[in-house]
């Protein structure tokens, strides 16, 4: 039997940025999204130190601090196929002789032309020949030609010699290119309400080989490769799905972000304390649970690799509104058993070559839950791509919410052989002869949350006639037995989805009369139609029945 559950909550959050404090919890679709992008940054000049004493030193393009005690030499601007003058800037105080300078001086200097000796003045100084001592600050433009004695200040795109002792830093023209990775994520959170599902194991409703599998319908796919992996891990820690939407931009102060489980502010961060600068370095925090925290300060969200090592069986006296009265040793020995200690809480999907559709079986995660290994946060999921460090990786997966007004609601599937299969003096069919299977007493219409029996009724097309009236009216209305292996499905009519498919969870049950199986409506959407399909499998031949038995779900 299958029986659906239908999330609680759900959303996604992202560090993309602008959105890694930004909630969509109301938005129609969850995003598993990995993109490893490499951003080039190009450094043009570094700085360095200069210091020494230098002969006859060229310099091009210098931009920085000179201090020593002679400067000579002139200063150009080379380009392509041109050659022009440069400004030089000089303050401080100064000593220097030329023939041809033109440009700015303040401060104190001496010259040996006509402006006087030991002046201090501002002016500007066109064609000038002499010397200058004292404090020069301005600029030349032009040829400069001469000694400078003691100079400090700043040099730009100064080409010449110098001779002497030089100190200062320089900004050298050096383009280099660095590149860092700046991956975006975007993880899903979910989470389902298993209070009935405890209370119907409890009771034996719903035996202890359940197994429990989570689907999400994708609705969309964006450069995914042919082969990865999506894992799911139990959340550590509560979350709220808020109020958000992705095109409004997530406003709003509530709900679970990539940084924040439930408000945005420092109180409800997922992980304390939050890296600064975020730095990933691919390493496999994935599988490797040591590897967590390393990953957890990035944000993101965190969750749980292993059932902790101190966790205790429970037993018919565990004290808690699950574990009552009902509780029973075959229960607590078979489901919740001590092995759970330490044991692995990761599940995942491969895919190669197949859709993105998520059928997950997720048994180790709930059963954690229901065992009280781990607390019932729900589940994230995270995309294996997060790991591939290369530039061609974009991969988004878009799946259908809670939110959505399509038939494609994420749930659990929650599914276990409940057959029976009691022979009786039912005759089994050879498979020899042509037989037909038909679906009886199946409802117009059923309510939301019935649990009918839909009787199955097989005989061969054309039984052997005889003259005994009575030996031929049983052959038409007498069931024959079908194989064990024998199944039934169910599926949407209108969009021919199967809703429920053929598996070992749907084999027809056997009362030693007729056949049957127990439908849950729990787990089906309302105001929908649905129709029975029969498979059977007779010396090797499959054959699927499909006799147009149609059915409405409703509120």
């Amino acid at each position: 039997m299958h029986t659906f559950i239908f999330p609680k909550q759900d959303t996604f959050i992202t560090n993309e940025t602008g959105y890694a404090d930004k909630n969509f919890g109301i938005d129609e679709i969850l995003e598993l999204k990995a993109q490893n992008q490499l951003i080039s940054n190009v450094a043009f000049y570094t700085s360095a130190s200069l210091s020494g004493s230098y002969s006859t030193f060229d310099v091009l393009n210098y931009y920085g601090l000179i201090s020593g005690s002679y400067l000579s030499g002139s200063a150009l601007v080379i380009e392509p196929h041109q050659q022009s003058s440069a400004n030089i800037y000089i303050s401080g105080s100064s000593q220097f002789y030329s023939s041809n300078f033109n440009g700015y001086v303040s401060g104190t200097y001496i010259t040996s032309g006509s402006y006087g000796s030991g002046s201090q003045i501002t002016s500007s100084l066109t064609n000038f020949n002499g010397s200058v001592t004292g404090s020069v600050s301005g600029s030349i433009v032009g040829s400069f030609i001469g000694s400078i004695f003691f100079a400090s200040g700043s040099l730009i795109n100064y080409t010449g010699c110098i001779n002497g002792t030089l100190q200062g830093t320089q900004s050298v023209y050096n383009p280099t290119t660095t590149f860092t990775n700046d991956p975006e994520f975007s993880r899903i959170l979910i989470q389902f309400d298993l209070t009935s599902i405890s209370s119907s194991l409890l009771t034996g409703d719903i035996n202890n080989g359940s197994k429990f599998f989570l689907k999400l319908k994708a609705s969309s796919t964006s450069e995914v490769p042919l082969d990865y992996k999506i894992y799911a891990y139990p959340v550590s820690k509560s979350w709220d799905m808020g109020t958000g939407r992705y095109d409004t931009d997530g406003i709003g102060s509530f709900g679970a972000s990539w940084y924040y489980n439930t408000t945005q502010n420092t109180s409800s961060l997922w992980y304390s304390p939050t890296a600064s600068t975020v730095t990933y370095n691919f390493s496999d925090y994935l599988l490797t649970s040591s590897l967590g925290s390393s990953s957890f300060q990035n944000g993101g969200a965190t969750w749980t690799y292993n059932v902790p090592s101190t966790y205790l069986q429970p037993t018919s006296s565990t004290s808690s509104s699950f574990y009552n009265i009902y509780s029973g040793s075959k229960y607590i020995s078979s489901f919740c058993s001590s092995s759970l200690s330490g044991s692995s809480l990761i599940c995942s999907q491969s895919y190669s070559y197949s859709t993105s559709d998520i059928y997950m079986d997720v048994t180790s995660i709930v059963k954690g839950w229901i065992c009280g290994c781990v607390p019932n946060n729900g589940f994230i999921l995270v995309s294996s791509l997060e790991l591939v460090q290369a530039n061609d990786i974009n991969s988004s997966i878009r799946f259908f919410s809670k939110e959505t007004n399509t038939i494609y609601q994420p749930y659990l599937d929650v599914k276990w052989d409940d057959s029976v299969y009691s022979t009786g003096s039912l005759v089994s069919l050879t498979g020899f002869n042509p037989y037909t299977v038909v679906v009886k007493n199946v409802g117009r219409e059923y309510k939301f949350g019935s649990v009918p029996r839909i009787n199955i009724f097989a005989r061969e097309k054309a039984p052997l006639k005889n003259f005994v009236k009575g030996y031929q009216q049983s052959q038409y209305l007498s069931s024959s037995l079908l194989p064990a292996d024998s199944y039934y499905a169910i599926k949407d009519n209108e969009s021919e989805n199967f809703v429920i498919d053929f598996d070992d969870y749907t084999k027809l049950s056997c009362d030693g009369a007729i056949h049957y199986f127990r439908l849950d409506t729990t787990g089906l959407p309302v105001e929908r139609y649905y129709r029975i399909l029969i498979k059977t499998e007779i010396n090797g031949e499959i054959v699927i029945f499909d006799n147009g038995n149609i059915f409405k779900v409703s509120r």
